[in-house]
């Protein structure tokens, strides 16, 4: 089985400026692609439903369903061994919150902050009354509970440098 590049079917496709990001599932083991048969059973695990059958017929994370908890159901639903040791960090992804926010334009929305557990996300009050939303990478492990919640879709998940 050969792997998939997500960038390069874009491009043929003609989406060519895909801001697409397919976030991979929680844990992969080098060679993924290589040693999972497809078979959905992790999708079928997962109690927040926001595994998808993504690029390819691999499963994928679609933030705009939910956040991860991190419950390691679809390590334990892999009989392939896909999915490493969930003792280890799922990925190294976190959360990138856009200049269009509401709060930016004055709107007060702070569903963002709200929605995150790990309180990465603060709100620093400005002059003029305007709170702008502050991202701590280090609080923060990329679980995606702040994607599904945004209103205008302004945050974005980036894989960490």
């Amino acid at each position: 089985m050969t792997s998939v590049n997500t960038a390069r079917r874009a491009f043929l496709r003609g989406d060519i400026h895909a801001k697409h990001f397919h976030v991979r599932m929680p844990w992969i083991v080098e060679g993924f692609t290589d040693i999972c048969d497809r078979c959905g059973d992790c999708i079928d695990a997962c109690e927040e439903q926001i595994l998808i059958k993504g690029d390819g017929g691999y499963p994928s994370v679609n933030f705009q369903l939910g956040g991860c908890t991190f419950c390691g159901n679809c390590v334990k639903a892999c009989q392939k061994n896909a999915l490493r040791n969930t003792d280890e960090p799922a990925w190294n992804l976190y959360a990138a919150i856009g200049e269009q926010c509401l709060d930016s334009r004055g709107i007060t929305c702070r569903a963002c902050g709200d929605a995150c557990d790990q309180r990465a996300i603060r709100f620093q009050l400005q002059v003029g009354g305007i709170a702008t939303p502050t991202l701590d990478q280090n609080l923060c492990n990329g679980c995606g509970s702040c994607i599904a919640v945004c209103p205008i879709h302004i945050i974005q998940i980036q894989e960490a440098a």
